[in-house]
């Protein structure tokens, strides 16, 4: 079974950590508190630290914040 082009091409679930990177925060702590909040949903993977971001919630919650002036 191949993948979609889009999938192997870059990374679609990140750490929390990593969507902390994207958003531009030094720390994994607020990304932790917009999970908590019910503003970025999360993905449990059954694994130690298992809690991961996919980029397509990520890119959509970036969205959402756009302000245009």
């Amino acid at each position: 079974m191949t993948r979609p082009k889009e999938m192997t091409a870059e990374k679609r679930l990140l750490t929390v950590r990593e969507a902390a990177a994207v958003l531009g925060f030094s720390t994994p702590n607020p990304v932790y508190k917009l999970i908590a909040d019910g503003k970025l949903p999360k993905v449990d993977l059954p694994i130690r630290g298992g809690a991961r971001i996919d980029q397509r919630d990520l890119d959509a919650f970036i969205e959402r914040r756009k302000n245009v002036a």
